[in-house]
């Protein structure tokens, strides 16, 4: 499970090559992009625990699945999404509210 704020890898080459440079920048950006998006949703979350998709990130960001896939997976290695606690709750509070929500929710039923 993930915490805010989560970081998404950045490529470091530092080499000559103008084409390898002008690449790794404008993936750079678009991690930048995709990090400040992912951090806006976890500082909103409201569940004690919630799963993200890529597939919700992707349309969130504006940024296509496969790219978000990939940089994704440096957050949590998730092959589609990962888990996140609140802001302000320690794993074990939100695994606490999470199961007095689920018992709640089950004994209404």
């Amino acid at each position: 499970m993930v915490t805010y704020p989560i970081n998404v890898r950045r490529d470091g080459y530092r080499g000559s090559d103008p084409k390898k440079r002008a690449k790794v920048n404008q993936i750079n950006a678009v991690a930048s992009k995709l990090e400040a998006c992912i951090n806006d949703m976890l500082k909103n979350q409201e569940e004690p625990i919630r799963v993200y998709s890529y597939h919700e990130i992707a349309s969130k960001s504006g940024i296509d699945y496969q790219t978000v896939r990939r940089l994704g997976f440096s957050i949590d290695a998730g092959s589609g999404g990962f888990t996140a606690v609140k802001v302000g709750l320690s794993f074990e509070q939100a695994m606490e509210m999470a199961q007095r929500g689920s018992q709640q929710g089950a004994a209404g039923a």
